[in-house]
């Protein structure tokens, strides 16, 4: 199989191309941050970007022959209040989160629908149907990202293409670090059911 993972050179990402590998798969990492995860391509790849986008997956599927997993996990988290959002900070948002989630669906589902199969995973967060403090535009990405899955996943059951969404809560990687104090970030484990911080 033949699997291309987005933010592959993030924390979550690295771990899913890790499995993926332990799993037998041969893996493409897009990025626009170089990748360190052995074992895997790795290709800098703005995801905002559908000429990128497009060049890429016609890269991947030309020298692979096809194309049969896609996970969407890049992301960017730029906590603001909501009336000192800028519409350069929404839209940056929805472009990575969202809008590049659609490119690369669709790039992907080129390959997997011929095939009459492929599997896609999309990460949304639990902000999505919770809402939450400082972070409108980026619970409206992933919101949205929801929607994507959901009418994907009708639209290709036919052709034997799955679309699921994961949702984690707050996770002790980089990204929530770089923006959170460690105070907020344990206070979040208390939402938590499991009393605990997903780990890097």
């Amino acid at each position: 199989r033949v699997a291309v993972v987005t933010g592959g050179s993030g924390a979550i990402g690295a771990a899913i191309i890790q499995r993926l590998r332990d799993a037998g798969a041969v893996v493409h990492a897009l990025d626009i941050q170089p990748s360190s995860t052995p074992g895997a391509y790795f290709d800098r790849v703005d995801v905002r970007d559908e000429t990128e986008i497009d060049a890429a997956f016609g890269a991947i599927g030309k020298s692979a022959g096809r194309i049969d997993y896609l996970v969407c996990c890049a992301a960017i988290y730029r906590p603001a209040p909501f009336l000192e959002l800028r519409l350069e900070d929404w839209q940056q948002t929805l472009q990575t989160n969202l809008t590049g989630y659609f490119l690369c669906c669709r790039a992907a589902l080129r390959f997997m629908r011929p095939q009459k199969f492929g599997r896609i995973v999309l990460f949304s967060s639990m902000v999505a149907r919770t809402g939450g403090v400082n972070v409108a535009h980026y619970a409206a990405s992933k919101g949205g990202v929801l929607g994507l899955a959901r009418s994907l996943a009708i639209e290709s059951a036919a052709e034997n293409i799955r679309v699921n969404t994961v949702s984690p809560a707050i996770t002790d990687t980089p990204m929530p670090r770089a923006v959170l104090s460690d105070e907020e970030i344990e206070s979040r484990k208390a939402r938590i059911p499991l009393g605990r911080i997903g780990p890097a």
